[in-house]
């Protein structure tokens, strides 16, 4: 697919569904991407790696040397940090935990 046809909307996941009107409780999709956002930027920063929303359509990857890289729902997500890594993030690292607790004192989840 080529880039604009993904900006334009084609590449939606059912991540995306939660936007919507019956789904919505607290809020509506703006406010659900930024908490995605802000969720996996205490992942993925752990690791030196930081995530923004890109127009509402996708998500910008950044790592500590300024590769950037554009992905187009939260699962490429994984598949993208991997490549930028050169190793899989294991969610359940013990030093990822520990980063994730310690960021949890100070602020919430």
């Amino acid at each position: 697919m080529c880039s604009l046809c993904a900006a334009l909307g084609a590449s939606r996941n059912w991540t995306d569904a939660a936007g919507h009107d019956a789904f919505r409780r607290h809020g509506g999709k703006l406010t659900e991407r930024e908490q995605r956002v802000a969720i996996l930027n205490r992942l993925l920063s752990a690791r030196g790696i930081t995530i923004a929303d890109w127009g509402g359509n996708s998500f910008m990857l950044q790592n500590q040397t300024g590769r950037r890289e554009n992905v187009y729902n939260l699962a490429g997500i994984w598949t993208h940090v991997q490549g930028m890594l050169g190793n899989a993030l294991d969610p359940l690292a013990p030093e990822l935990l520990a980063a994730l607790e310690s960021a949890r004192s100070t602020e919430q989840i």
